[in-house]
C-alpha cells in the first residue's frame, strides 16, 4: 500500500498500463460516448505536448475552468505528468473565485475572468482543443522523474463558511488518498462508478483516479431534475455511486414505481450526516450497502459508517488518529462529548495557502482540528455529533441543528431543510427551520413540524420560513451563517 513513496508512478502510467494490457476496455462513459484506455493513452501523450507548449516550467500553477470532463481531465493529467499544479473552477456561474485566479501563474478558460490580465490567461476554445486532438499520435514524451513531495493540487475548502480556503496538495497525499479509496471500496476493473459531481470537489476527482486506476469505468452522470429518473436507469450498470445526503433523497424520490434495485450497488454519501431513515429508504430501493464517508479536504479520509445513520457510530480507518479534547487540548476519557482532533502523517495536509491566522488555528501540536464535537468510544470507534461553531443553545440544552433537521425530516415532506438558531428580543435563542419546496400547505406544515417538536423537551418557540434554496457549498453542507441570514431577511429582523 506505499507504493506512492517511490514517486514513480502518476495516473497517466495507470492508464498507459490499462491501455497495454486492455486496449478496448472503456475508461470512460461519456452520454453518446465510450472512451476505451487505448484512446485515452494516445490523447493524453497529445495532451501532455500541448500543455508543454504553453511553457508552463515545473512547479508552476494553472487554473482551470470546468467544461466537458473528456477534455478538462486530459488537461489536469497532463499537467500532473508535467508536474504543473492544478485547480479547477466553476465558470459558468460567474461565481469563479477570484483569490484562486489572482495566485496562479495562468488560467485556461474559453472567455478571460473579470480580473485575470490578458498576459495570464489562455483561451480554452473548442478550436484549440479540436487541434490538440488532431495532433499525430508520437507517444508520451520523456518527462523527468517524480517526486513524493511535489505540489500537484489546489483546492478550496469553505465546511460550512462562506469563505473559502486554499490548500496546497502533494503528490503524497494525493497518492495516499486514491490507494485508500480503492482499499476501502474494493475497487477493481469491474467497478464503474459515476461522476456527478466537478472535480472542484476533492472527494469526486480522488475517486474518479482511483477508479481509473484500478481498471474500472467513470461514468458522466449528473444529478438534476431532468436526469434523476435517468441515472436511477443507469444504476443497474453501475457499481458505486457518490451522492450528498440531498442528492440521495432526490433521488429516492424520484424512482419510478416499477424500478427494480440493482443486485450490487454501493452507495458513498458526503458531506453531511445521513439519517437512519434515510439510509433505510435508500437500502430498501436502491443500494446494497450505504457507506457514510467522515473527512475533510485537509483529511479527506478518516472514518466511515456502514452500519447505522448519523445516529451511529463511525470506524476509524486504520492510517488515522482521533481524539476527543476539551478546550485546553487535554484528551478526554471515551464516552464524554468533546473537540475533535486528528492527524495523518502521509495524507494531511499542513496549513492553508496565504492564511497564517487559520492555519494557526487550525494546525495545531500535529493535529487538525476540523470543528466538530465528537464522542471517542474508544481508539477505533468516534461517534460525531455537530459542528463546534454550530452547536445552538436553546434553553440551557446544547444541541446540533442536524439533529433536528432529522426529526422534521421524519414527520415533514420538504425538497430542502436547514436549521439554525436566532436570538429574539430578550436575547434568547430559538429554533429556526428553514424549508424549500414543501410538500405541504403552510397549516399541514406546522402542524406536522410541531408534531416533530413534540417528542422532545427543547421548548416550543420556533419559527418557520420558507427559502427558495437551502445554502450549501458544494459538498452539500449547509452554509449555517448564509441560512441565517437567508432567515432573517425574510423575517425581517437584525441578528
Amino acid at each position: 500500500m506505499n507504493s506512492y513513496l517511490r514517486g514513480a508512478a502518476a495516473t497517466a502510467d495507470y492508464i498507459g498500463f490499462h491501455a497495454a494490457e486492455r486496449p478496448d476496455a472503456i475508461a470512460i462513459a461519456d452520454p453518446g460516448r465510450e472512451i476505451t484506455y487505448a484512446q485515452f493513452d494516445r490523447d493524453l501523450g497529445r495532451f501532455v505536448r500541448a500543455v508543454g507548449d504553453l511553457g508552463l516550467a515545473r512547479g508552476r500553477s494553472v487554473a482551470i475552468a470546468w467544461g466537458e470532463l473528456y477534455s478538462h481531465w486530459l488537461l489536469l493529467l497532463a499537467c500532473e505528468q508535467l508536474g504543473i499544479v492544478t485547480a479547477t473552477f466553476l465558470f459558468n456561474d460567474g461565481t469563479e473565485d477570484s483569490r484562486l485566479l489572482e495566485t496562479v501563474d495562468l488560467v485556461l478558460s474559453e472567455a478571460r475572468p473579470r480580473g485575470v490580465a490578458p498576459e495570464r490567461h489562455r483561451p480554452l476554445t473548442q478550436d484549440w482543443l479540436a487541434g490538440v486532438f488532431a495532433r499525430p499520435d508520437a507517444g508520451m514524451p520523456p518527462l523527468a522523474a517524480l517526486h513524493p513531495d511535489d505540489p500537484l493540487r489546489i483546492v478550496r475548502t469553505s465546511g460550512t463558511t462562506a469563505e473559502p480556503k486554499r490548500l496546497l496538495w502533494t503528490r503524497r497525499m494525493f497518492e495516499a488518498w486514491v490507494e485508500r479509496r480503492i482499499w476501502s471500496l474494493g475497487l477493481t476493473r469491474s467497478s464503474r462508478a459515476a461522476l456527478n459531481m466537478a472535480f472542484a470537489a476533492a472527494g469526486g476527482y480522488t475517486l474518479s483516479t482511483a477508479v481509473l486506476r484500478a481498471g474500472g469505468t467513470v461514468s458522466n452522470a449528473w444529478i438534476g431534475v431532468e436526469t434523476a429518473a435517468a441515472l436511477a436507469q443507469a444504476a443497474h450498470g453501475l457499481t458505486h455511486l457518490r451522492l450528498t445526503p440531498l442528492e440521495l433523497r432526490f433521488v429516492l424520490d424520484t424512482l419510478p414505481p416499477d424500478f427494480v434495485k440493482p443486485p450490487s450497488l454501493v452507495v458513498c454519501t458526503v458531506g453531511a450526516a445521513v439519517a437512519a431513515s434515510l439510509r433505510e429508504r435508500a437500502l430498501a430501493r436502491l443500494a446494497s450497502e450505504v457507506v457514510v464517508s467522515y473527512g475533510t479536504n485537509e483529511v479527506l479520509f478518516a472514518a466511515e459508517t456502514r452500519e447505522a445513520g448519523s445516529e451511529g457510530i463511525s470506524t476509524i480507518y486504520p492510517w488515522v488518529e482521533i481524539e476527543v479534547v476539551d478546550e485546553q487540548g487535554t484528551p478526554l476519557p471515551p464516552g464524554t462529548p468533546g473537540i475533535i482532533r486528528m492527524r495523518d502523517e502521509e495524507g494531511m495536509a499542513t496549513g492553508y495557502l496565504d492564511d497564517p491566522e487559520t492555519t494557526a488555528r487550525k494546525f495545531r501540536g500535529g493535529w487538525f482540528y476540523p470543528g466538530d464535537v465528537g464522542i471517542l468510544h474508544d481508539r477505533r470507534r468516534v461517534q460525531i455529533v455537530g459542528r463546534e461553531d454550530e452547536l445552538m443553545n436553546i434553553g440551557g440544552i446544547k444541541m446540533a441543528p442536524s439533529s433536528i433537521e432529522g426529526w422534521v425530516m421524519q414527520h415533514a415532506t420538504v425538497g430542502d431543510l436547514g436549521v439554525c438558531s436566532l436570538r429574539n428580543a430578550d436575547g434568547i435563542e430559538e429554533i429556526c427551520v428553514a424549508v424549500a419546496r414543501p410538500g405541504h400547505s403552510e397549516t399541514e406544515l406546522m402542524e406536522r413540524i410541531t408534531r416533530a417538536f413534540s417528542d422532545h423537551h427543547i421548548g416550543r418557540n420556533f419559527y418557520v420560513v420558507g427559502l427558495a434554496r437551502i445554502p450549501r457549498n458544494a459538498n452539500g453542507k449547509i452554509q449555517r451563517g448564509l441560512l441565517k441570514q437567508a432567515a432573517l431577511a425574510v423575517l425581517g429582523r437584525k441578528q
